[in-house]
């Protein structure tokens, strides 16, 4: 691996744990925010994207009001990913919640957290989402896949979300190399150093569709409203998504990261 990625790999665990050390600075004075934190958690992810070397398109644009985003699982770089574009909080397996700085930046911006082998997880959970009025990002997937397209939705997830009655807003992501991909079969930091940055820059695309409406609480509806863009754009992204994009940019509200 060279220089330059051992010095991107050490930025990105300094900048986090600045934010982190910036976030719990501010609560003697100002006590626990989720928003405040999930500000900070969107600065620094999109400085992760940076450091990533991911050159992120969207299009669309974020829903306006409270929802679920609901989005196929990839990589680990999902989230970094999403939190730069959409700056919301995730449902996550009860685990993460004691990886190192992970962690504790999830418990930070209120993540929610699921336990599979706890049988009333998924109530307290619904609980949990019900006395909330902020956006959530949810993978039905439960794991990240390297499939083309996303494998079987958990309906038990969605029999959770019908308790919360917010719009369900499909969000795809897709990557133009697959080496991004992460299968568990290596820790994610060696997967990241191994891969994700040993190699040339990558594009992100982060496509998000119109709202399904409340009645459409439905693993397969939600499924293939994500596998939509697959279909249409293909698995990876191309030179010429960016092209295409551009000619319907006003529709769709296509742009890069930061313009």
């Amino acid at each position: 691996m060279a220089p330059s990625a051992y010095t991107r790999v050490a930025a990105l665990g300094a900048t986090a744990a600045w934010y982190l050390g910036v976030y719990y600075a501010s609560v003697p004075l100002s006590g626990r925010s989720r928003i405040r934190a999930l500000s900070l958690l969107q600065r620094w992810s999109r400085r992760a994207c940076r450091l990533l070397r991911l050159d992120v398109q969207v299009h669309g644009r974020p829903y306006a009001g409270p929802c679920v985003y609901v989005s196929n699982h990839r990589s680990y770089v999902d989230i970094p990913l999403l939190s730069a574009v959409l700056g919301v909080s995730f449902l996550s397996r009860a685990d993460v919640a004691g990886w190192p700085i992970f962690g504790t930046v999830a418990r930070a911006i209120g993540t929610v957290f699921v336990d599979r082998e706890d049988p009333h997880a998924r109530a307290r959970a619904a609980l949990a989402l019900t006395r909330r009025s902020e956006s959530i990002i949810v993978f039905p997937e439960g794991t990240t896949r390297a499939e083309r397209l996303p494998c079987e939705f958990s309906r038990g997830l969605f029999r959770l979300l019908r308790h919360i009655e917010l719009p369900l807003v499909p969000v795809t992501i897709r990557y133009s190399d697959r080496r991004v991909y992460w299968d568990d079969e290596s820790t994610w930091a060696q997967h990241l150093r191994a891969r994700v940055l040993d190699g040339p820059p990558i594009t992100a695309a982060v496509h998000i569709r119109e709202p399904l409406p409340v009645a459409c609480c439905d693993a397969a509806v939600a499924a293939s409203a994500v596998c939509q863009a697959i279909e249409e754009f293909g698995e990876l992204v191309s030179p010429q998504d960016r092209r295409s994009a551009d000619l319907s940019a006003g529709e769709h509200g296509h742009h890069r990261l930061g313009e």
